[in-house]
């Protein structure tokens, strides 16, 4: 009967134990997020996109810490998916010297993040004005996928320093990433 009475004390002792250890994540605080933060601001099949925000005490100061911030979010955004894209197509083309291509493939990338801001489009601003009298504005931005890869190529064909087979495989990439948009 003792027995029966210390494996029925054992058995309590556990389940509280159990209970008590996977009662749940406790939050170190209040969970935050930003007017922008939703999977429509993201990057998608279609459109490249960027969110920034600035705090200044000055309202135009703070856009365009926003608008920086943004633009440098939307440009790594572009410049991870041209990465990515270029090392699987260096990959699969054993006849192209790697290191040569990517070094061309980068110069034209940059080229292209540095003149691309004709075609960004602002798809959301909003400002705050802050207990402590500063202001608070988030930005998002967007471009769209077929219309930074058509500048690509346009960019590609002005390339003097290259010769045809460069422009030639630099032309077929683009042309497997026009393929692979779904619009």
């Amino acid at each position: 009967m003792k027995l029966l009475s210390l494996y029925g004390s054992i058995g309590v002792f556990l389940s509280l134990l159990l209970i008590t250890s996977c009662s749940g994540f406790k939050k170190p605080g209040k969970e935050v997020t930003g007017p922008f933060s939703s999977s429509r601001y993201q990057t998608n099949s279609r459109y490249f996109r960027g969110t920034g925000s600035g705090t200044s005490m000055d309202l135009n100061t703070s856009k365009s810490k926003a608008m920086i911030s943004a633009k440098q979010r939307l440009a790594s955004s572009v410049n991870t998916t041209m990465r990515t894209v270029a090392d699987r197509y260096v990959k699969e083309n054993s006849t192209l010297n790697a290191s040569d291509f990517m070094s061309k493939y980068e110069e034209l990338n940059r080229e292209v993040t540095n003149t691309m801001l004709a075609d960004i489009r602002v798809i959301g601003e909003r400002t705050f004005k802050l207990p402590n009298n500063q202001y608070e504005t988030h930005i998002a931005l967007e471009i769209r996928k077929r219309s930074m890869y058509n500048h690509l190529r346009r960019q590609a064909r002005l390339m003097k320093q290259w010769n045809e087979a460069e422009r030639a495989a630099m032309e077929d990439l683009i042309d497997r990433l026009l393929a692979e948009l779904k619009d």
